[in-house]
């Protein structure tokens, strides 16, 4: 069976875990050390790290994206954070200055739109529920204000603004300021989206 693009990703990240010092890592980042390695809560599953790779506690299969985020999580030399500021993707310090974030209905956000289309703010309360999602109630600009703690040292929030006579549904994703520093940019691209698939999916 041919396997796909996303998980030979994550086959060729994953031997970065075989001498790596979990001890530190745990202290630094946030994991709960094991025997064998790390556990780590992410986007409502439990997952193992060990020295072999990255799986869901459960034993079940898991997004080959999910699990190379938490690859390079564990691997990451950054420490501290979140941070109190929130901004877009592309508005991030020292990330891709100068381009514009584009269409939010874009691959990132698209699970959701399609989901919360259809089910409002209250299908999207009830998910966010599901998540650990914290309601931090109205956003000043409009809209309901979410907030989820993904990974320990890294914060994303949603701004559900909803639908009227004159404006579609709008989604926007904004990231802890403190988040280039513990990832890079595509994984934080990737975190984006695997927030947005697992909100859809909850």
């Amino acid at each position: 069976m041919e396997i796909s693009g996303y998980e030979k990703n994550y086959r060729n990240l994953a031997p970065g875990l075989k001498d790596f010092d979990f001890a530190s890592s745990c202290a630094r980042l946030g994991l709960r050390e094991t025997k064998d390695g790390a556990e780590i809560e992410f986007l409502g599953r439990l997952y193992r790290l060990s020295r072999e790779g990255v799986e869901a506690a459960d034993g079940e299969a898991s997004d080959p994206n999910f699990r190379s985020i938490l690859v390079h999580y564990a691997l990451s030399q950054g420490e501290g954070g979140p941070g109190e500021e929130f901004l877009a993707l592309f508005q991030l310090p020292g990330v891709m200055r100068g381009r514009n974030q584009g269409d939010n209905r874009s691959l990132l956000n698209g699970p959701m739109y399609e989901r919360f289309g259809r089910e409002g703010h209250d299908g999207f309360r009830e998910a966010a529920g599901r998540l650990g999602g914290e309601y931090l109630g109205p956003h000043p600009a409009g809209g309901h204000l979410w907030e989820f703690r993904v990974l320990p040292r890294i914060s994303l929030r949603v701004i559900y603004v909803e639908p009227d006579e004159e404006f579609p549904l709008e989604l926007n994703v904004l990231f802890d300021s403190h988040s280039p520093e513990i990832l890079g940019f595509e994984c934080l691209a990737f975190l984006q989206h695997c927030l947005s698939q697992a909100l859809a999916s909850a």
